[in-house]
C-alpha cells in the first residue's frame, strides 16, 4: 500500500471515531447487565491536556533524586545481601571470633599491613605463644602454610639455636659450647636475669657452635615451611664471628648442535656473604639475603654471647612462629625484661602475636581464685601491650579438656568459667577472642574428638591430626574475615557508609530476602561442626599429659 493510501485510511478511521462519539449516547448503550460507553471528543482532550500539565509539573530536580534513590536502594540491597552473609557468621558461626565492641573488622589493620609486605618485600611475623598444644609446631604448622600461600612467604619463622622437642616441618642440629635457659619450666632451667629472646629462652654460646637446619623429609602437607632465602640471627652482640652455607638447586643448560637444550638439575653448597647487622635496644640481629632459595642451611658462629633465637624466613610475606611452652599458663610476659622481648618483636616485625594458653590452669581454678586469673592473666596482655604497641593480640581460650568422675570421661567442671572469664579479659583489653571449646562442640566434645583419633588417649591434648584440623579451621576463619575485608575494600565500603547499609537493611526487614536464607544455611552447616581428620598426617608424636 502506497504512503498516500495508508494515510488516508489512518484519517477515514479518525473520522469515524469522531462522528461515533457525537452519534453515541452520552449514558452509554445497556447489553445485558454491562453498560457499553465511548469517550467524547471534549473528554479525550481533557485528558490529554491533563497528561500535558502533569508531565509539566514534575520537577527535574526531583526526579534525578527519585532515579538516584532507587539506584541506592538496588545498590544497597545487593550489599545488605553480601555483607549479611558474612555477618550471621560473625553472630552465630561456632568458629566465629569475639570482637571487642562485636566489631568484625578487628582485623583490617593486620590485613592492610599484609598487603603492604607482599608489595613492599618485607616479612611480617605472627608470634604464636601457648602451651603444650604446639609442642612439635602442631596447629600452627597447619595455620602458617595456607597463610604462605595466600599472602606470601615461606620457611618456619623463629626457631630455637637449641631445640629440644622435634618439629614436624624441621629438623635442626647443633654442636658446639653452649647452655640453654628458659623463663618457663622448672625452676633449675631459669636464668640468672631476666633477659630472654622472643622466645622466652636464651642460648648461652661459650666460644664455637654450629647450627644445622634442614627440610624435614616427614612434612607432605607442608612444603612452603621447608624453604627459606632470609636468615636472620638475634643476639646480644655485633662482634660475632659467622660463617654460613647453604645449599640450592641449580639448573645447567647443555648445548646441543641442531638439538633442543637440555637443561640438568644439581645440588650446590654456596657461601654466603657476610650478613648485614642492625642493632637496637641491647639486641643485635645478624640478616643473610641469599642468593637462592635453600633446604638446608648451616651456620657457624663464634665469640661469647646470648642467642636468642634464628629466624628462617622467605623474602617477604608473612611468617608465622611457632613457640610451645609445655606447662605454661601465659604468665611469663611480666618476668621476661620488657626493653628485649620488645626490641626482638620490633625487629622481627611482629604485627599479629597469638596467646593461646588457659589449659593449664583449669585443674586449679575454682569460684575463689578466679579474681586472680584475671589480675595475672590481664597482667600478661598489658605487658604484651606495653612492649608491641604495634602489634594486635588475638587470644585463644583452652580446648575441650576431660576428666573421670564417677567413672565416666567429662568436661573439667571450671573448664567453662575460666573459658568465659578469660573472654572477658581478652575482650575488656581490646583482644581478640577464638574459643576452641566452642570450636570443638563445646561441653564433652573432646569424648567425641577421640573417638575420630582427634584427641589424644589423656582427653587432653590434640592427636597430630586432631591439631591440623584445628588449624584448618583457625585459617578458614581468618580467611572468611580476610574475604569480608576484601569486599568492603573492593567497594569502598567504609564504617559510615556500612552503618547506612545495615540502617536500610533494617528498614526493608519485612520483604523477602531469598540471600538471608542462603547464611542461614551457612550457619545451620556450622552449627554441626564435621570433624573430618588429615588423611596425610603421620601418626601421632606423644607429647605427654599437661603440667
Amino acid at each position: 500500500m502506497s504512503p498516500r493510501r495508508t494515510f488516508l485510511s489512518i484519517a477515514a478511521v479518525f473520522l469515524l471515531l469522531g462522528l461515533l462519539s457525537l452519534v453515541f449516547p452520552r449514558d452509554g448503550v445497556q447489553i445485558g447487565n454491562s453498560t457499553l460507553r465511548f469517550p467524547s471528543i471534549l473528554e479525550a482532550l481533557q485528558e490529554f491536556q491533563s497528561d500535558k500539565t502533569d508531565t509539566a509539573q514534575i520537577d527535574p530536580e526531583e526526579q534525578i533524586r527519585k532515579m538516584l534513590a532507587e539506584t541506592r536502594a538496588r545498590e544497597f540491597t545487593k550489599y545488605a545481601d553480601s555483607l549479611n552473609f558474612y555477618e550471621e557468621f560473625f553472630r552465630q558461626g561456632p568458629t566465629r571470633f569475639d570482637f571487642p565492641a562485636n566489631d568484625p573488622s578487628w582485623f583490617d589493620r593486620f590485613f592492610k599491613r599484609l598487603q603492604e609486605a607482599k608489595d613492599s618485600g618485607k616479612v611480617i611475623h605472627i608470634v604464636h605463644y601457648g602451651d603444650s598444644q604446639l609442642e612439635g609446631d602442631r596447629i600452627t604448622a597447619a595455620v602458617r602454610e595456607p597463610l604462605q600461600a595466600l599472602w606470601g612467604g615461606s620457611g618456619p619463622g623463629m626457631v630455637s639455636p637449641l631445640a629440644d622437642i622435634p618439629s614436624y616441618v624441621l629438623n635442626s642440629h647443633s654442636i658446639g659450647n653452649l647452655s640453654r635457659h628458659r623463663i618457663f619450666g622448672p625452676v633449675e632451667e631459669h636464668a640468672r636475669h631476666n633477659k630472654y629472646g622472643p622466645l622466652a629462652q636464651v642460648t648461652e654460646l661459650r666460644g664455637s657452635a654450629t647450627f644445622t637446619f634442614k627440610k624435614s623429609l616427614h612434612q607432605k602437607g607442608y612444603p612452603l615451611a621447608g624453604k627459606f632465602q632470609k636468615v636472620r640471627l638475634l643476639a646480644n652482640k655485633a662482634n660475632l664471628k659467622t660463617k654460613l652455607i647453604y645449599t640450592a638447586t641449580v639448573i645447567d643448560t647443555i648445548r646441543q648442535d641442531s638439538l633442543p637444550d637440555e637443561y640438568k638439575e644439581r645440588s650446590q653448597k654456596f657461601l654466603a656473604l657476610e650478613p648485614s647487622v642492625e642493632t637496637f635496644p641491647g639486641l643485635s640481629v645478624y640478616t643473610w639475603d641469599l642468593q637462592h632459595v635453600t633446604e638446608s642451611v648451616n651456620l657457624t658462629v663464634r665469640g661469647n654471647a646470648d642467642l636468642y633465637t634464628i629466624s628462617l624466613d622467605g623474602e617477604s610475606g608473612v611468617a608465622v612462629d611457632n613457640v610451645a611452652m609445655r606447662g605454661s599458663s601465659g604468665t611469663i610476659f611480666t618476668k621476661m625484661n620488657g626493653e628485649l622481648l620488645g626490641a626482638s618483636l620490633e625487629a622481627m616485625n611482629a604485627k599479629l602475636i597469638i596467646m593461646e594458653y588457659g589449659g593449664n590452669l583449669v585443674p586449679s581454678v575454682n569460684k575463689s581464685n578466679l579474681d586472680w586469673v584475671e589480675r595475672v592473666l590481664e597482667k600478661q596482655i598489658k605487658a604484651l601491650q606495653a612492649v608491641a604497641p604495634d602489634a594486635d593480640i588475638l587470644f585463644i581460650g583452652p580446648a575441650d579438656m576431660s576428666k573421670k568422675i564417677n567413672g565416666e570421661w567429662t568436661s573439667f567442671p571450671a573448664l567453662t568459667m575460666t573459658i568465659d572469664k578469660i573472654r572477658e579479659i581478652a575482650l575488656r583489653n581490646g583482644c581478640a577472642y577464638w574459643d576452641m571449646y566452642r570450636v570443638m562442640g563445646s561441653h564433652n566434645a573432646m569424648i567425641s574428638w577421640v573417638k575420630q583419633k582427634l584427641g589424644g588417649p589423656d582427653y587432653i591434648h590434640f592427636t597430630r591430626n586432631g591439631a591440623s584440623h584445628m588449624g584448618n579451621l583457625l585459617y578458614n576463619a581468618l580467611k572468611l574475615h580476610y574475604d569480608y575485608y576484601l569486599f568492603r575494600e573492593k567497594h569502598g565500603i567504609d564504617s559510615s557508609k556500612l552503618n547506612e547499609i545495615h540502617a536500610f537493611a533494617d528498614s526493608s526487614k519485612n520483604e523477602a530476602d531469598p540471600l538471608i536464607k542462603k547464611s542461614d544455611t551457612l550457619v545451620k552447616q556450622n552449627d554441626t561442626l564435621v570433624l573430618t581428620p588429615i588423611e596425610d598426617a603421620p601418626e601421632d608424636d606423644d607429647f605427654g599429659a599437661a603440667e
